[in-house]
């Protein structure tokens, strides 16, 4: 799933960058058809999940969760067993998210603050796209998970695991490599001295074979001295 993930996100930059390029769209009018093409898709395929049947295992794992919880003896009429079993038997169930918004104010805040950003973040990617290229939009799109990192520790979502935090700080370290390396921060520079010093030394080595006098050259007047 997760690389097929990432290839669908490398497919829909490419054809943000062919789109924009070859018709010179707007990025908020590429940002407004995504959404609008975004918004039909759930639809058809909320509509259709909700007809599939979840799979028992998982129905069971969420009902004996819910046992252990306790709060099948609370005094609520839509916290009980039969109707919690019955909203998790579909695959997908587009009723139910819409009865908790519905009755949740915080819910209704967190989605209209979820679509503004995501809103927000599409329109400075696909504008990033317009101005530079998609490779760029991928590298800062990479260190914001760096951000949202450091975040989550400071305010307390993350916590610093000692069994994982070691991967955790090679992968971001080998993210930042990359992206010096891309940027010709690293490497490229000391490859560029390298390149100048042996074609600085190539054309020294080629001035002490010119004769100042007449330009001939020093090496090909010997050899045709010797020559009968």
């Amino acid at each position: 799933m997760i690389l097929a993930a990432q290839l669908i996100v490398a497919v829909q930059m490419i054809v943000e960058q062919k789109f924009i390029g070859q018709y010179e769209v707007p990025p908020l009018q590429v940002v407004g058809w995504e959404g609008t093409w975004g918004l039909l898709a759930a639809l058809i395929l909320n509509t259709v999940f909700y007809f599939v049947p979840q799979m028992p295992s998982v129905v069971n794992s969420v009902m004996a969760d819910f046992a252990k919880s306790g709060l099948d003896n609370v005094t609520d009429p839509y916290c009980n067993a039969d109707n919690i079993r019955s909203v998790v038997s579909h695959l997908e169930n587009p009723i139910d998210g819409l009865f908790m918004i519905a009755h949740e104010y915080r819910l209704v805040i967190a989605s209209v603050g979820l679509i503004l950003s995501i809103a927000v973040f599409n329109w400075s990617g696909v504008s990033i796209t317009s101005y530079l290229n998609a490779t760029t939009r991928m590298i800062i799109d990479a260190l914001r998970t760096i951000l949202v990192w450091g975040f989550g520790l400071c305010v307390g979502w993350e916590s610093m695991n000692p069994r994982r935090i070691g991967y955790e700080l090679a992968g971001f370290v080998l993210l930042l490599l990359g992206t010096f390396i891309y940027k010709n921060i690293l490497i490229a520079p000391a490859l560029l001295k390298i390149e100048e010093w042996w074609l600085t030394r190539g054309s020294h080595d080629r001035e002490t074979l010119i004769d100042p006098n007449d330009g001939s050259s020093v090496r090909g007047r010997g050899i045709q001295s010797r020559q009968p």
